[in-house]
This record gives C-alpha cells, sequence and structure tokens, in this order.
C-alpha cells in the first residue's frame, strides 16, 4: 500500500513539475489561441454525435441509454478539448516538443471527465 501511494505522489509531483515548465514556456497570446482552437475543434467533432443523440429521444424506450451516451460524449469532449490544446500548444512553442505533454493532458482531461461524470449522473437520477 505505502508503494502505491509513493507512486501516486511520485505522479503527481511529476505532474505539477511539467505544468510548471509548460506554463514558464508559454505565453498568454499562444495560450488564448490554443484554448479557443482547441473549444473550436472538439466542440465541430462532438457536435454531429451529440445533435444525432439530442434528436433519438423520441425513442422513450432509449431514454436511459441515451443519456448516458450523451454523459459519455460529453466526457470524451473533454479529453478532445485538451489533445487538442497541447497539440496547438506544441505547434505555437516548438520548444514543448521536448517535454511529455501526456501526462498533464491526462491529468486535466480525465479531472474534466469526472466532473462531467459527476454531473451526468446527478442530472440523469433528478430528470428521470
Amino acid at each position: 500500500m505505502n508503494s502505491l501511494m509513493n507512486r501516486f505522489f511520485m505522479f503527481f509531483r511529476r505532474f505539477r513539475k511539467l505544468v510548471k515548465l509548460i506554463d514558464k514556456e508559454t505565453k498568454m497570446k499562444f495560450v488564448i489561441k490554443s484554448v479557443l482552437g482547441a473549444l473550436l475543434f472538439s466542440t465541430l467533432i462532438i457536435l454531429l454525435p451529440t445533435l444525432l443523440v439530442i434528436n433519438m429521444f423520441i425513442y422513450t424506450k432509449l431514454t436511459l441509454f441515451l443519456s448516458i451516451l450523451l454523459v459519455v460524449l460529453v466526457m470524451a469532449w473533454g479529453f478532445l478539448y485538451y489533445f487538442f490544446y497541447y497539440k496547438l500548444l506544441k505547434n505555437y512553442h516548438p520548444k514543448l516538443e521536448e517535454f511529455n505533454t501526456l501526462v498533464p493532458q491526462l491529468v486535466e482531461s480525465s479531472f474534466v471527465a469526472l466532473f462531467f461524470m459527476i454531473l451526468g449522473i446527478i442530472l440523469i437520477s433528478v430528470i428521470l
């Protein structure tokens, strides 16, 4: 158990260190461009399946399944957003290519997906 906790804290320290290094290298103008671009790309990718699922709510027997599918799509949006964010950030700052941005990408997108999952569970339990 102690070894597992040590690995968890080492992973979290590595995450914080990478985020600090990335924050040192980036400029606000390029971060804003990356955020807006990532929002645009991820929203456009998720928009079509989401609209398809929303239009299928006319089938009342599939309401629970479609609600769960909608929550999964929203959780996937968080992963797509951070994927495009770090991809665009690397394009604007070639110096970031030497950093392993996979760790911050996975940690931050997992937090966002967890938040959306909890929010989705609450909404599904209240609505249905």
